[in-house]
């Protein structure tokens, strides 16, 4: 993971959303300096929103394109994730279109999509957690694999209670 360095300066206040002592600020500060995330204007970071299935894809195509050539020059156009949409089909992060780019990615879908940005050796377990343990993800699902994968490497957390 050699090829993740800081590439862009955050500065306090850089998102109005984010604020400084909110429990995820230093995730949004380091995931923003690595490139993988850029806020959804050049002021806001919809901190409290849902992520889009276009913004998943976004992320996925960046954590793939630093982790392979340590870049992150993608050229946005007309909409804007369609850069993303071209490079996910061209890399195999999708294998089928969805209708809809904006509307609120699924925690199975955001996972089947995240899971395919690296490969399995930059994914591996750091954490135990056996199959079946996670409550509302049976591992008779079918994105199972992908969020216990994810679990295990420790990208994704959840929490038990509701």
């Amino acid at each position: 993971l050699q090829k993740f360095q800081k590439i862009f300066e955050y500065t306090p206040g850089k998102f109005s959303d984010v604020k400084s002592d909110s429990w995820y600020a230093e995730n949004v500060k380091v995931a923003y300096e690595l490139g993988l995330v850029q806020g959804n204007s050049e002021t806001t970071f919809n901190s409290t929103g849902n992520i889009t299935l276009a913004e998943t894809l976004a992320l996925a195509c960046r954590l793939h394109r630093i982790y392979n050539t340590g870049k992150v020059d993608f050229e946005q156009g007309v909409p804007w994730y369609q850069v993303y949409v071209d490079y996910a089909f061209e890399k195999g992060i999708l294998s089928s279109a969805f209708s809809d780019y904006s509307k609120a990615a699924t925690r199975a879908q955001f996972a089947l999509i995240l899971s395919k940005a690296l490969p399995i050796e930059a994914l591996s377990a750091i954490n135990n957690i056996p199959d079946d343990t996670i409550p509302d993800v049976p591992s008779s699902a079918s994105y199972s694999k992908e969020v216990y994968c994810l679990y295990r490497a420790g990208v994704i957390t959840g929490i038990d209670s509701t």
